[in-house]
């Protein structure tokens, strides 16, 4: 049976990124066309100013957002998904308690916090001007949940070599 003490907050918190995407998802059935509106109004109003005057650069940022729309939809849902995957894992092979916690946490903020970067940089790219300057105004949310998920990944795998290959020689 799986003790869910050190887990538990966790799995809540990518359970909220799948919720997340999931959400997203869902406004992409029911309001595609408002949410590529926004984008694209967005554009309008910086379009003498960020633009030039260039409605074929404009577009094409637009166009690039949506993209990024769609990549937190699918980065939140997979790596929550993930997430809860690490936090059962650790719990199932009953890791030390700070361990099963710490995985738990960093791979749960960093599935939500990467969605959120993604969202985030594609609302932001059409007053920008550009994808690349928005995902750098936001670049902290990704090298913070991409370095935390990363973080819970390795340490995941290798307490789990530790667990298959160091430890059972030993017993």
């Amino acid at each position: 049976m799986i003790e869910f003490s050190h887990i538990k907050y966790g799995v809540l918190v990518a359970m909220m990124a799948i919720l997340f995407g999931g959400l997203m998802g869902l406004s992409f059935g029911c309001c595609e066309d408002s949410i590529k509106g926004t984008l694209k109004s967005s554009a309008e109003k910086a379009l003498s100013d960020v633009y030039k005057g260039d409605q074929a650069k404009a577009d094409k940022v637009v166009k690039k957002s949506w993209v990024y729309m769609k990549r937190a939809h699918l980065h939140s849902q997979t790596m929550g998904v993930i997430s809860i995957s690490f936090s059962l894992l650790a719990a199932w092979l009953s890791f030390p308690a700070r361990f099963q916690f710490g995985i738990s946490m960093l791979s749960g903020l960093g599935s939500l916090g990467y969605g959120f970067f993604w969202m985030v940089s594609g609302f932001l790219a059409p007053g920008m001007g550009s994808t690349g300057a928005a995902k750098e105004s936001v670049a902290l949310i990704a090298q913070a949940s991409g370095g935390a998920f990363f973080v819970a990944g390795v340490s995941l795998f290798g307490l789990l070599a530790y667990k298959m290959f160091v430890k059972s020689e030993t017993n």
